[in-house]
Order: C-alpha cells, then sequence, then structure tokens
C-alpha cells in the first residue's frame, strides 16, 4: 500500500446493519481496501442503536486495514427524509436554509428534534433537499472527532450513488452527450428515483415503502404505481436500477414494473457484495461507497453535505496543504540544485587532496592489521560471546514481559522466536485471540522495550464469531515487514498456553 493517506469513505448501508470502508488508490486505479463489520441500528427509527458499537466498529475498521487514524474520511449516509418542494421566490442561502428548516418541521418525524439540512437545485425553480436530526449527525462528528479522523463531509447516499456510477465508466456515454436518462434505487424503506440529463438531476422522487415483511408483492405494487406517475411523459435512454432491498428480488421488480429497452440492474444486497460475507460477490464494494472516496472529485456533479458548518473545513485545508506541498517541492528543487553546483566546483577543489587522504589511509590500514591482527581476534571473540549473552537475555525479557502485559481479554496460542543468525535481529511470531482489538494495539510497543533492535506490530487482525455467538478477534505480532532473516534451522517453538484468563 502507498505511503500517502488516501481518503476512506465510511458508508452506511441502507439495509442498516452494516457499515462499509471503502479505500481507492488514484495511482493504481484500484480499490485499496474494502471492508465491511455489523452494527446495530433502530429499524424504526433508522437511527443507530448503539453508538459505542458504532464507535468500535468505525476504529475496528480502520485498525483490520491498518488505515492511520489521521486519514481523512467521509461518511456516507442513507436518505432519512428526502422530498422535493417548488421554489416561489428568490432567497439567500441562509434564508433558503431556515425556509427549510421549517418546512421539515412540518413533519412528525421532526417533531422532537431538530433537522440538519442540505439541498440541490433541479430545473425549472425546484429543488431537492434533505434532512437528518441534528443529534444524530452531531453524535457522528463526535465520534469521529474522538478516534481523531478529519471528517471531509456527511454525504447523502443517493448522490454517492450517482458519483459511484460516473467513477465506474456506466453513465460515460450519457455524461458526454448529455442525455435523459433515470436512476433507480430501491432500499427495505424507500425507493428513490431521479431523470437526470448527463448527471444533472432535473427532477425526483423519494417515497417511503410498507414495513411488514410479509407484503413483498404489495411493495413492488406500490413501486409500481409511483414510478409509472413519476415517468410519465418522460422518454429516457437508459435506466439504472440498484437494489438494496433484502426483501425484494429484483427479479420480481423487472417483472412487476415491467422494465424494457436499456435497463442495468445492479444488486448490492447481502447475496451480492462480498464485503457482506457472500460466496461470491458480484462488486467488491457498493456504489455508496465508491462515490463516498470520489467525494471531492466530479465537481459537475452536485452533492450534499450534511456536516455541520462550525466544523473544520478538512476538504479546504487539504487542498491548500496540496497547494502548499506543490510549491515546496519546487523551492527545495531549486535550492538542491544550487547546492550540487556549488558541491561540484568544491569537489574540483579537493580533489587533489582527496587522493592524499586515501593513500595516507591505505598506509594506517595496513600498518595496523600487521601490528594488531591478533589483538583484533581476541577482541571480536569476546564480541561474539557478549552478542549471544545478550540475545539470550532479550529473549528472556520479551517472555517475560509478554506475561505482565497480556490483558485479560486476551488468549496467546502460540509464539515462535528464531535467532539462528547472531547478525540478525531475533524474529517473533506471538499468536492468539481477544474480545477487542484496544490493548492488543498497545502491546507491541510494550514488548518492543524488552528486545532492542525489534520493532513488532499487530498483523492479522480478522473477526470471527464463535459456535456459541460470542464475537472475537484473532491476531498476530510480529516483527515489522514479517520475518527479518530467512530461515536456516527450525525455529524454537514454545508449547501452547492453556485457555482461559492471562496475566
Amino acid at each position: 500500500m502507498s505511503s500517502r493517506k488516501l481518503p476512506v469513505a465510511i458508508n452506511v448501508f441502507p439495509t442498516l446493519d452494516y457499515i462499509e470502508l471503502v479505500q481507492y488508490d488514484d495511482r493504481t486505479g484500484e480499490i485499496e481496501k474494502a471492508a465491511s463489520l455489523p452494527c446495530q441500528f433502530d429499524m424504526a427509527g433508522r437511527q443507530v442503536a448503539d453508538w459505542e458499537q458504532m464507535g468500535q466498529a468505525i476504529r475496528d475498521l480502520f485498525s483490520m486495514n491498518r488505515i492511520p487514524a489521521g486519514t481523512p474520511a467521509v461518511l456516507v449516509l442513507p436518505s432519512f427524509f428526502t422530498r422535493e418542494i417548488d421554489l416561489l421566490a428568490e432567497f439567500s442561502r441562509e434564508e433558503l436554509r431556515f425556509a427549510l428548516i421549517s418546512e421539515a418541521e412540518r413533519f412528525y418525524v421532526f417533531k422532537k428534534t431538530e433537522p440538519q439540512i442540505d439541498w440541490i437545485n433541479l430545473e425549472d425553480g425546484r429543488l431537492l433537499y434533505s434532512a437528518y436530526p441534528k443529534d444524530e449527525i452531531e453524535h457522528y462528528v463526535r465520534i469521529f472527532k474522538e478516534y481523531r479522523i478529519p471528517l471531509v463531509g456527511i454525504e447523502l447516499g443517493y448522490c454517492s450513488v450517482l458519483r459511484g456510477l460516473l467513477a465506474t465508466g456506466a453513465v460515460q456515454e450519457e455524461l458526454e452527450n448529455q442525455e435523459r436518462w433515470c436512476l433507480l434505487v430501491i432500499s427495505d424503506y424507500s425507493f428513490f428515483a431521479s431523470v437526470q440529463r448527463g448527471v444533472k438531476p432535473c427532477k425526483s422522487i423519494d417515497t417511503p415503502l410498507s414495513s411488514s415483511e410479509d407484503l413483498a408483492g404489495s411493495i413492488v405494487q406500490e413501486i409500481q404505481q409511483d414510478f409509472e406517475s413519476f415517468m410519465s411523459g418522460e422518454d429516457v435512454s437508459k435506466l439504472i436500477v440498484v437494489n438494496n432491498s433484502r426483501r425484494i428480488r429484483t427479479e420480481d421488480l423487472v417483472t412487476g414494473l415491467g422494465l424494457q429497452g436499456n435497463v442495468i440492474l445492479i444488486e448490492q444486497n447481502a447475496e451480492t457484495l462480498l464485503s457482506r460475507g457472500a460466496q461470491s460477490a458480484q462488486f467488491p464494494c457498493s456504489l455508496e461507497g465508491i462515490g463516498g472516496v470520489f467525494y471531492s472529485s466530479f465537481p459537475e456533479i452536485p452533492r450534499m453535505n450534511f456536516l455541520p458548518e462550525g466544523s473544520e473545513n478538512v476538504e479546504g485545508i487539504t487542498i491548500y496543504r496540496q497547494q502548499t506541498c506543490k510549491w515546496l517541492s519546487i523551492t527545495c528543487a531549486a535550492t538542491f540544485l544550487f547546492f550540487m553546483l556549488v558541491w561540484g566546483l568544491m569537489s574540483l577543489l579537493l580533489w587533489q587532496k582527496e587522493q592524499e587522504i586515501q593513500s595516507l589511509s591505505k598506509q594506517i590500514a595496513t600498518l595496523t592489521q600487521s601490528a594488531y591482527s591478533g589483538r583484533f581476534v581476541d577482541l571480536n571473540r569476546k564480541r561474539f560471546v557478549k552478542k549471544v549473552l545478550d540475545r539470550n537475555v532479550q529473549v528472556n525479557n520479551l517472555l517475560v514481559r509478554a506475561g505482565r502485559v497480556m490483558p485479560e481479554d486476551t488468549w496467546l496460542e502460540k509464539v515462535e522466536i528464531e535467532a539462528s543468525d547472531i547478525l540478525k535481529p531475533v524474529s517473533v511470531l506471538m499468536e492468539g485471540k481477544a474480545l477487542t482489538l484496544d490493548k492488543v494495539n498497545q502491546m507491541p510497543a510494550q514488548l518492543s522495550e524488552a528486545m532492542s533492535g525489534v520493532e513488532l506490530e499487530v498483523s492479522n487482525a480478522a473477526p470471527l464469531t464463535s459456535q456459541n455467538g460470542q464475537s472475537y478477534f484473532t491476531w498476530s505480532i510480529q516483527n515489522k515487514g514479517g520475518a527479518n532473516a530467512t530461515q536456516t534451522e527450525a525455529p524454537a517453538v514454545l508449547p501452547s498456553l492453556p485457555q482461559g484468563r492471562r496475566r
């Protein structure tokens, strides 16, 4: 992986049971990281049920994928309340914000909480606005700030889907020719449709769906009626259907809506995403996740941002730093060339002196070798014995240290220590299990204090679930970069410790 801090997207799945981390490397043009973890949400209120678990899941995603905590992130949320309204008069941005807050507060979902809103302009004096409970947004901001993750923006999932389609080339032709096409996004709780001219939204609809699990056929009929009314009089060149629902089969949707012509079907439920635990996957991650990592790209695509205005402008700071680094690099290059020129001139003047110094050094080396060769052999022998003793002490210190710092909720299953070559650092491999990764991540620094010259790190951390439903992690601690030397003999293997609490 590149040493750069590549931005990541943290996407809350529309099914409200998983959160996803996606990282993209623009140098290689490939998805660098794609992983997800379960999280608890209140399905009825579409809100986080356990904020502590949410924060721990975000931190575990960063830790599992070895992403530094200071890496900028974009949070992508599913729609909570999205509507299209007519704009009957000209307003300043602050006046429009106040008017939209008042409009959202007329609805029951915002009777007890203040809405956080943003909007995009449509055609013919209309706009699409989306609202989210302000206290929920503040909770998200507080979590990212607590874990020192710079939050670039809080994006609406529909906008991220559109950006993800453009990034994957699905609507490249429509963008170039400015054709009208339609996007249909289905979830368990609502369906969203938008007619686009290129990537500019012309009109849209967001409609809630029945929540009963036994009404899959009726839900398709609901979508059919509202979708046919929405598309009345529209002539589009392409229809893209993104199915995020677990209870609506894409085949039933195609049949119920009578979809024909140029139709692209994209399934993103638990049975088609590898990051959701499927046996075989169509995509490594979601369109929302891809769109999130391209949040600062494609300026032609309108975007919504629920991030409070008082928060730090991470995106602006990032752009400023990029410009600063650019000019700093130019200045450093010019300074380097100047000093290279000076160094070349000085080298010409000092060349003769260097030749004399080299000749004198060779004479001194010859005399020293002949006079003190016996003493050098004896000295090297003593140094070798001391290194062997020091190495044995270090190995013993490591094992004693491991016994002291091992957390109570951590199991040690295997320890391998290789010290076959005295000229190379000791190779350490420790494997075990833990209920959480917090204290395991602290162990490498504590263990490294017992062995000079050896730097350890946590690797291969992965979440698992036991047969009785207990969630835990497997972990390994080893030298940074893997083994430090090629094995020339079998490593010393310590017997496995019994399962239970470690002191």
